[in-house]
C-alpha cells in the first residue's frame, strides 16, 4: 500500500482543528510551510485558524518531540509523530519532562521519507527500523505492514570492521571538521540540560573553540550523555551543517546498550532508561 502524504496531511488537520476547537489542547505540534516544499519547517497551531498552515509530506523529517520540553508543565499539548519521534516522546515521559495526561499524541505511520539535503530515502538509516508509531492516541493513517525491515544497525558494518585505532582515526577526522554551532543538540530531542555542560564556566568542562580537544570533548560527552537514550531519529546528522556522521556513534552506543539490557531506548513507557535502572539480570559487560 502506498502512503499517501496527502491524504496524512488532510486527516493531521482535520484532527489539529478538533482538538483546538474542542479545548481538548492549547496547541498542536505539526510540521508548516518552508521556504520550498522540500524544507518544511516545525509548526504550532494554537488556534482553528492556524490549521491550515499545518503540511505533511516526504520532506517532515523533524523530530516535534524535541519542542515538548519548551513550554510549562500542565500545557495541554497534541503533537505529531513519526515512529521514532514517538520513541523520544516515551522517552521524555520516562524521565519526567513531560506528563503523559497533558499530551494528545498524533501517530503516522508512514515510509519514504526522504533526508532534504540528498533526496535519499532514510526508511533503513535513521528511523530506528519501524514504520508506525510505538505510542499514539490518535492514529492518523493505516498502520504499516508488508514493507522490508531492516536493522536499525545494519549501516554498522563497515565502521564495526575497524579496528580501535582506525575507528579513532575516522572520528578525530569527522570531529575536526565540527565548527562548534551545536545544531545536533538544538536538534535532539533528548538534549534538554539547561545549561549544558559545555557552556558551563565553573567547572569548565572543555574548550568551546573549534580546534580537536574541545570537539572531542564536547562530541564524546555528548554521545555517552545519549547512551540508552537515543531513539536514532537521525536529527543530529541531518542539522550538521558539514554533515558529520553522528548517527553512527549513537547507533554503535545503542546497539550495545540493546544487547547487554535487552531494552531499545523509548519503547515503552513501563521501562525506565536502562543507565538510570538496577536490575540483577543486567551484563556486567559495561564495567569492562
Amino acid at each position: 500500500m502506498a502512503v499517501s502524504f496527502q491524504q496524512i496531511e488532510e486527516k493531521l488537520k482535520t484532527e489539529a482543528r478538533r482538538l483546538l476547537e474542542s479545548g481538548q489542547v492549547s496547541l498542536v505540534l505539526a510540521w508548516g510551510r518552508g521556504f520550498d516544499e522540500k524544507h518544511p519547517m516545525p509548526y504550532v497551531a494554537k488556534g482553528a485558524s492556524d490549521v491550515d498552515g499545518i503540511v505533511f509530506n516526504e520532506f517532515c523529517t523533524h523530530n516535534l518531540a524535541r519542542y515538548l520540553v519548551r513550554y510549562p508543565r500542565g500545557t495541554k499539548m497534541a503533537v505529531a509523530v513519526k515512529a521514532a519521534d514517538s520513541r523520544a516522546v516515551v522517552q521524555l515521559i520516562q524521565e519526567d519532562k513531560v506528563k503523559r495526561h497533558d499530551l494528545v499524541i498524533l501517530g503516522i505511520p508512514v515510509y519514504g521519507i526522504k533526508n532534504p539535503k540528498t533526496g535519499e530515502i532514510i526508511d533503513g538509516k535513521t528511523t530506528c527500523g519501524l514504520y508506525n508509531p510505538v505510542l499514539y492516541d490518535i492514529l492518523i493513517a493505516e498502520e504499516v505492514h508488508g514493507q522490508p525491515v531492516s536493522s536499525p544497525y545494519a549501516v554498522l558494518a563497515e565502521y564495526e570492521a575497524m579496528d580501535q585505532d582506525a575507528r579513532f582515526a575516522f572520528w578525530k577526522k569527522e570531529l575536526d571538521r565540527c565548527i562548534r554551532c551545536y545544531a545536533c543538540r538544538k536538534a535532539c530531542p533528548m538534549c534538554y540540560c539547561d545549561p549544558c555542560f559545555i557552556d558551563q564556566n565553573k567547572p569548565k568542562w572543555g574548550e568551546k573553540s573549534p580546534e580537536t580537544p574541545g570537539n572531542l570533548m564536547y562530541h564524546l560527552t555528548r554521545f555517552h550523555h545519549l547512551a540508552g537514550r537515543c531513539i536514532d531519529c537521525g536529527e543530529c546528522s541531518r542539522a550538521c551543517p558539514v554533515d558529520i556522521p553522528l548517527y553512527l556513534f549513537h547507533k554503535k552506543v545503542a546497539k550495545e546498550c540493546e544487547e547487554m539490557f535487552g531494552q531499545a531506548a523509548g519503547m515503552s513507557i513501563e521501562d525506565k532508561p536502562v543507565l538510570v535502572n538496577f536490575r540483577m539480570e543486567d551484563s556486567d559487560k559495561i564495567l569492562e
